[in-house]
């Protein structure tokens, strides 16, 4: 995405980043800012050399320097260069909602400068958004949820010259120019029988380009959050084999450096205590994975639980906290009760455990008096040593979301369909009967300052960084992404 200019993010991230580092002894600083490895595109490039479409390579615009002039505006030359610099029969898609807008742009560049080349589309906004996206113009197909089936069957249909009515999961533009959707649906494909990812995707070097390797080993989450687009991957959780998963760290670190930490994308980690035992078991046999892990306030019950990830090599405990508000949580995330939350966050640290919120704010049933109050809980919380850092998002209506579906339904009212503007940074798309854009805005502004000033301490696991070395610290959202 294109970074939005904040000036309050500037101390906000240097000083996440050194409580991050702080409690992760060794971490390097990256080298082009790239954060992570796109999961989905190992995983997908492993399931098409399974179907025999091994000729695969990756257009990399997200870490050149030169993609982005000023914030919003991509560089045709740059996206043309790398269009002809990589020729393809078919280029894969699969942004979020605020790189919608990118993604149109570098797809008309496809058909400008290869006009026989086919462009898919998939994720978590082609989705939702299935019909409009296949409607543009520089879009031939979209894949609706997941693709582990659906691509392979598309490219087999495209490569023979076939009818494309028979691949399910497909919604694509009639030549009247209306889109229409086949017939066919995949049902979900479990785990055990997704073919192994290709690694290989990128060049070894880009270990240096990133702070941790991604991993799953499970897909689903059975909760419900208004705010949420979890549908892409279902409801309910189905789990890797534990060898298949220890396997592909393995070979991740294999290639991209031994040094790297992992990061478990399970949006609830803890979820299942007697299926998440059995990993951290494996972990701790292992002896030399460290890892990140994120999850529920209320899957961070069991005593049993928070012993084994210390000692299985957990670092850091991401949280969804989101706000103050009880009232808040009972209807925008179920079974969340806020009283344990001290007493929980002080198990998590007394063990040994760093731990991290996710905080939203701009929540449509709260005023921002009631806002400010959720910025000041966390403070608190910090101040306290209970929490080492925070994230702030402001609160997007994403599509596929139930806001966005029904924004009604929660006293919203969407403003606009722009997607260029569904940033978590910049002023809420919504209005409500509680606070106005702007008034949700100042409060998000005022909560950088406050969380800044609140991880602006001696870290309570590790060390603070040499003096006059701060300025390395914070840099990956300084810089421009897409």
């Amino acid at each position: 995405m294109s970074t939005v200019p904040v000036a309050q993010r500037k101390d906000f991230w240097r000083n996440f980043d050194i409580q991050y580092h702080a409690a992760h002894p060794g971490l390097d600083h990256m080298r082009k800012n790239m954060w992570e490895l796109p999961h989905w595109m190992h995983w997908l490039a492993g399931v098409l050399v399974e179907h025999g479409y091994d000729d695969i390579d990756v257009v990399d615009l997200y870490t050149d320097p030169d993609t982005f002039t000023r914030p919003g505006h991509m560089t045709v030359d740059v996206v043309e260069t790398a269009v002809r610099d990589h020729p393809a029969d078919v280029y894969l898609f699969s942004p979020m909602t605020v790189n919608l807008c990118f993604a149109y742009e570098i797809s008309d560049a496809v058909k400008r400068i290869r006009p026989a080349s086919f462009v898919v589309y998939g994720g978590v906004v082609a989705t939702p958004l299935s019909h409009e996206v296949a409607g543009h113009p520089s879009v031939d197909y979209v894949v609706v949820d997941r693709g582990e089936q659906a691509l392979p069957a598309l490219l087999d249909a495209l490569s023979c010259g076939g009818d494309v009515d028979g691949v399910g999961n497909l919604v694509y533009q009639r030549s009247d120019g209306t889109t229409a959707r086949t017939a066919p649906r995949y049902p979900q494909l479990h785990p055990a029988d997704i073919p192994f990812p290709k690694v290989d995707l990128f060049p070894a070097s880009t270990g240096e380009d990133i702070r941790y390797l991604r991993q799953v080993y499970a897909l689903g989450c059975p909760y419900q959050c208004t705010f949420c687009t979890i549908q892409t991957i279902g409801r309910r959780p189905d789990y890797f084999p534990l060898d298949r998963v220890i396997k592909e760290i393995r070979a991740y670190r294999a290639r991209y450096g031994e040094r790297h930490n992992i990061y478990w994308g399970d949006e609830t980690f803890t979820l299942h205590p007697e299926r998440t035992l059995e990993l951290l078991e494996l972990l701790e046999k292992e002896g030399d994975i460290n890892y990140d892990c994120q999850t529920r306030l209320n899957c961070l019950t069991d005593d049993r639980i928070l012993r084994k990830l210390k000692s299985s090599g957990c670092q850091w405990v991401e949280i969804g906290l989101e706000t103050a508000s009880q009232e808040s949580h009972e209807t925008h995330k179920h079974h969340m009760k806020l009283s344990a939350a001290r007493e929980t966050l002080k198990k998590v640290r007394d063990t040994g455990l760093a731990a991290c919120s996710f905080t939203v704010n701009g929540f449509p049933d709260q005023t921002p008096d009631d806002m400010r109050r959720s910025i000041d809980w966390v403070c608190q919380l910090l101040d306290e040593d209970l929490l080492q850092a925070t994230y702030l998002f402001g609160l997007v209506p994403y599509p596929g979301s139930a806001m966005f579906d029904n924004p009604e339904r929660f006293g919203m009212k969407l403003l606009h369909r722009d997607f260029r503007l569904y940033h978590e940074d910049l002023p809420p798309v919504f209005a409500t009967e509680k606070a106005t854009p702007d008034q949700v805005y100042d409060v998000f502004l005022e909560g950088q300052v406050k969380f800044a000033q609140a991880m602006d301490k001696t870290p309570y696991f590790g060390s603070a960084p040499v003096p006059g070395t701060a300025d390395e610290y914070g840099t990956f959202w300084a810089d421009a992404h897409v």
